[in-house]
């Protein structure tokens, strides 16, 4: 959590009224929100195609060992290779694919009907490329597919079902995925595959799946959506973050607003720890929760479940810590859903005011009823199965801190997204990735963060969050973890069309300035609907002196 004083949350609030006052909000933004670093855009690389619906440039993994990046093409099925050799730190430059890797075409048989590519990791321990693949049929097994660095298949291992996200020990010896198991035909028609993270020892070629079949390691307020199930069945790992030292895994469960932790030697599971819930009536987590065409950044008597996406590690003084990309997911799987809008179920939530920490309780009632009368809300998501003492929506428009060993947490961003959007962008304030009218998503998930990366440069931890929505890049100093500052803002996305420059970030990759081409560290991003990558280049203080 933020550690505010009143006069300081006081100012910020008074900051975030004045942006629809004041739609320049440059200088609220650098009075607020000072930059200490230089982003810039300097090199980008187009695989030929865009789709509103997103999945065209996914994941990005860069190379240290021959300067390529490897980008999963979600639109060709494809692993596309893109080398970086002939960047000179100016900008402008086009870059252009070496080679597309037919992954579907190496891991098609009789036994197995290529499905999705999701997923690609680069180990230069063992040089080689690995991906994640998913079965056609979404209830069956997915593979690993192990490559050298041209994109040669060398070897293909089992997964569980749907693996979503891969990750590779740095030395070597393991292989993860986190395998998702969604019901997505429901619960009346189809089957809710269990979800699991498989373990490969690179060397043996052992393969563990770790089953979320131990009660007594799994918290009681986890979030359980399927009862007959279980957690067996209903927890879905989304995304893996490795320990310093490889030893641990931290595997995000986003539908279930939980974190898991797995010994990776034993692949046995340590802990699924519930995360809790935002409290947006605190002025510094305050939001835009409605779709009126104004910006009105406030607090409310709403609680958010952080749901987060991707997840990334990074130690400070010998303490592990989890950084969050706090997205939120509905689960909407045919008649197994649990999303609705508030209007539907305005009626039925019977607010308990003690749940709200920035309100008293004539507050928070009086903003509840204003907002039931007030239209602009009715299309505001609410997730329907957390109960009904407050209004419970999708993710936190933040990144959060937490203490790796007990998900204690130590930061959350707050409002900071959407105040600095509002003032950097304000005509396209909380727009969408297929479209760019204002607003359009203050009743969905706002900026929506999804990616996460942390680089270390200049002797201080950076970490950045790309927004999936509007778009852009988040970057701050988390050197000090209970104190985050905030570094600067890229977006290069271009307004003058609907979809135009780079387009939802997907996937993040940081390049250290010591394996950059540039010799200047570098921020690579896969921007899925715009079927672009860019790559950014940091001018940080004090790196480089010349």
């Amino acid at each position: 959590m933020k550690f505010w004083t009143t006069s300081m949350a006081a100012s910020m609030f008074a900051a975030s009224l004045l942006i629809p006052l004041n739609h320049a909000g440059a200088e609220s933004t650098k009075e607020y929100y000072p930059k200490t670093m230089d982003i810039s855009k300097i090199a980008g690389y187009s695989t030929g195609a865009s789709d509103e619906d997103g999945g065209v440039a996914e994941i990005i993994k860069y190379n240290k060992d021959n300067q390529k990046f490897y980008l999963v093409n979600g639109k060709t099925q494809t692993l596309d290779i893109v080398s970086l050799k002939k960047l000179n730190g100016s900008k402008g430059q086009s870059l252009e694919k070496e080679k597309s890797v037919d992954i579907a075409k190496a891991v098609n048989s009789a036994s197995f009907q290529y499905g999705d590519l999701t997923s690609v990791d680069v180990n230069t321990a063992q040089k080689v490329v690995v991906a994640a693949v998913q079965e056609k049929d979404y209830s069956k097994p997915g593979k690993i597919v192990v490559m050298d660095y041209s994109g040669k298949v060398l070897k293909t291992f089992n997964a569980g079902v749907q693996p979503d996200m891969i990750k590779m020990t740095e030395n070597g010896k393991y292989i993860l995925t986190a395998d998702e198991g969604e019901p997505r035909m429901g619960l009346k028609n189809g089957v809710d595959p269990e979800g699991s993270v498989t373990i490969v020892k690179f060397k043996s070629g052992k393969t563990e799946h770790v089953k979320f079949d131990k009660e007594k390691a799994i918290d009681s307020d986890v979030v359980i959506r399927n009862k007959d199930g279980g957690a067996l069945k209903d927890l879905e790992p989304e995304y893996i973050a490795l320990s310093e030292d490889g030893k641990k895994a931290y595997v995000t469960l986003q539908e279930n607003n939980a974190v898991a932790e797995i010994n990776v030697k034993s692949a046995k599971l340590k802990s699924v720890k519930s995360l809790g819930f935002k409290d947006h009536s605190l002025a510094e987590n305050g939001l835009d929760a409605a779709k009126d065409g104004k910006i009105g950044i406030k607090p409310m008597p709403i609680l958010g479940s952080y749901m987060p996406d991707s997840i990334s590690e990074f130690e400070v003084n010998g303490t592990s810590y989890l950084l969050t990309a706090n997205e939120g997911d509905a689960t909407e799987w045919e008649e197994f859903e649990n999303v609705a809008d508030f209007k539907d179920v305005k009626n039925d939530i019977k607010l308990d005011s003690s749940l709200f920490k920035g309100m008293s309780k004539e507050e928070a009632e009086k903003s509840f009823e204003e907002m039931k009368k007030n239209p602009a809300y009715d299309k505001l998501e609410v997730l329907t199965d957390r109960g009904n003492d407050a209004i419970y929506t999708l993710g936190g428009r933040s990144f959060s801190i937490w203490k790796a060993d007990t998900m204690e947490l130590v930061y959350d961003s707050g409002s900071d997204f959407e105040n600095i959007t509002a003032a950097r962008y304000p005509n396209y304030f909380n727009s969408s990735n297929d479209d760019d009218a204002m607003d359009k998503r203050s009743t969905k998930k706002g900026p929506e963060p999804e990616g996460t990366v942390v680089g270390k440069a200049g002797g201080k931890q950076y970490a950045f969050i790309g927004l999936e929505r509007i778009g852009g890049i988040m970057a701050y100093d988390i050197s000090n973890p209970e104190k985050p500052v905030f570094a600067n803002y890229i977006n290069t996305r271009s307004f003058s069309g609907k979809i135009a420059g780079d387009v939802a970030p997907e996937g993040l990759d940081f390049v250290s300035g010591e394996n950059s081409p540039t010799k200047r560290p570098l921020l690579l991003s896969g921007n899925e609907v715009s079927g672009t990558a860019a790559v950014d280049q940091l001018a940080i203080p004090g790196y480089l002196k010349k």
